[in-house]
Order: C-alpha cells, then sequence, then structure tokens
C-alpha cells in the first residue's frame, strides 16, 4: 500500500522536529559565512563615518555625497569585495554540501540520530554530493542563460511594436519558465543525493538518472510535495517582508528587532531545506522499496 501525501507529510514533519538541534549547525555556517563577507564592509565604514564631517548626518539619514565620497576614498578596497563574497560562497556551498550528507543520512535510518552519525553521513557522502552540486550548478547555468536569450528574443520581437501588454504576457511568462527550470534541477539534485545515501552508490551520473527515472514514475506525489514545501518557504519569507516593512529604521534598537527576525527567517528557510530531504528521503525509500508477494498454500 502506497502511502498519501498526508502520511509523508506529518511523518516528514515529525522527523525535522526531532532532529531540530541539527539545524543550528546550517545556522551556525550561515552566520559565518555572513560574518566574514560584512565584517570588511563594516571596518570600512566605521573608519570613514569616523573620520568623516558627514558621520552624524548619515546616522540620521543616507545621503549621496557621503556614499560617493566613501566610494571615491575605498574605491580598491570595494574592488576585492566580489572575490571575498565568491570564495565565501564556494566554501559555503561546500560546508552546506557536506552538512546535507548528515541530514540524509539520519533522516534514511532514524534510529541512529547521534551526533556520531550525522558527521558520518557528513563525511560519507561529501564527495559524492559535492559533484552532485557542481553538475546542478552548471544545469542552472544553462537555466539562467536560457533566460537572457528568451529575454532578448522578446526585446526583439517588440522593438518596433507598442503591444505592452503582450510584452508584459510574455516576461511574465518568461520568468514563470525560469522558476520551472530551476525547480526541476533542484529536485533532480536533492533525490539524486536521496538514491546516493539510501542505496548507497558512487555512480553519480548513473543516480542523476535513477532519480530523474524515479520523478518521472512517481512525478504527481513528488513534484505536489515538492511545490507544497516550497510555498511554505515563500510565505515564510512574503510574511516576513510584511513584517519587516512595519518596523522603522530609528532608533538604531529597532535594527536590534529587525536582525532577530532575519536570524528567524534564515532558521525557518533551514527548517524548509530539512523538510524538503525528510518528504523525498520518505517518498523515495517508500516507492523504491521491493513489493512482497505472499502466496497462499
Amino acid at each position: 500500500m502506497k502511502v498519501t501525501f498526508k502520511d509523508t507529510f506529518t511523518t516528514s514533519i515529525r522527523t525535522v522536529f526531532f532532529n531540530f538541534r541539527f539545524v543550528f549547525l546550517l545556522w551556525g555556517a550561515s552566520f559565518a559565512a555572513s560574518f566574514i563577507v560584512s565584517m570588511p564592509i563594516y571596518y570600512m565604514i566605521t573608519d570613514h563615518l569616523s573620520n568623516s564631517s558627514m558621520g552624524s548626518i548619515v546616522s540620521d539619514e543616507f545621503t549621496i555625497n557621503w556614499y560617493m565620497q566613501f566610494r571615491y576614498l575605498y574605491q580598491n578596497n570595494i574592488g576585492e569585495i566580489p572575490l571575498i563574497l565568491i570564495s565565501t560562497l564556494g566554501a559555503y556551498l561546500l560546508v552546506q554540501s557536506f552538512f546535507a550528507g548528515g541530514i540524509i543520512a539520519v533522516f534514511n535510518l532514524p534510529e541512529k540520530t547521534h551526533s556520531v552519525d550525522f558527521f558520518y553521513g557528513c563525511v560519507k557522502y561529501w564527495y559524492r554530493f559535492t559533484k552532485i552540486m557542481l553538475v546542478s550548478l552548471f544545469f542552472f547555468a544553462i537555466a539562467f542563460l536560457i533566460n537572457d536569450l528568451l529575454g532578448d528574443l522578446i526585446k526583439y520581437i517588440f522593438i518596433n511594436s507598442e503591444s505592452e501588454l503582450a510584452d508584459l504576457i510574455l516576461r511574465s511568462l518568461r520568468y514563470i519558465l525560469l522558476i520551472f527550470l530551476i525547480g526541476i534541477v533542484t529536485i533532480i539534485s536533492d533525490y539524486s543525493k536521496v538514491s546516493i545515501a539510501v542505496r548507497d552508490k558512487d555512480k553519480i551520473i548513473k543516480e542523476i538518472s535513477n532519480a530523474a527515472i524515479f520523478i518521472k514514475n512517481n512525478f504527481s506525489i513528488t513534484f505536489f510535495t515538492f511545490f507544497v514545501v516550497a510555498v511554505i518557504g515563500a510565505l515564510g519569507s512574503i510574511i516576513y517582508n510584511v513584517i519587516a516593512s512595519t518596523i522603522p529604521r530609528s532608533p538604531f534598537y529597532f535594527l536590534i528587532i529587525s536582525f532577530v527576525l532575519q536570524q528567524m527567517l534564515i532558521i525557518f528557510r533551514f527548517l524548509v531545506r530539512m523538510l524538503f530531504f525528510a518528504t523525498e528521503v520518505f517518498l523515495f525509500k517508500d516507492f523504491s522499496a521491493d513489493t512482497i508477494i505472499i502466496e497462499n498454500n
């Protein structure tokens, strides 16, 4: 008997709840990456404000004159920030791939939820998951390239046209297609990782192919579950943006409230990410299980 969406969702939420402590590892890695990127910018801003006559003005409101002065004085330092950002992003993706192995390993074997089991899964699957991540990045790049080419095509078609409605519809469809392509790459990438962990396989391309076949054969339940979890994540972001927009920017202690809300959103996103993995492990194990036929003599 195959499970329903309700069974999948309730069991997965329970699994995430019992493994809630692991979300702080994900949050810690995110906080460390943010700290590394933000500290050079923070140092430059504080150094300039302490030596600028416009420092007291900027503390109350943003001024373009201060910004132009800041850009001119620190142009060499600012030029190095993209390199720091790219390097930190690469390290962050590797760390998240490392943690993904532990999370999926724990979800695959619910009886082994100790920290030792978690880090064993991290080490065991990290290299294989990293290769899947690199393949996924390649297809993400293709998705964005297709999006850019479609944008250029739409621009060329309507270059001498005044049909704003048709232009708006096509551009909206273009972004919907981009979201769909990103979703397809993400779901295949996730199920490839799950397939590797559950079946303990090493052949990356073969497991990606098996994951795509699995999704195709069980498209309704896998895609619907993935879509529902994605909507939950999107709703969390919308609620955060609505609340954050009502918080004033001054006095300064309101920034603390904004910071706390932002960290809550990050933790929520990691919980949603864990829920993705939990539902995918549950569905893959159930639909890939061997059927036992009992014959009555």
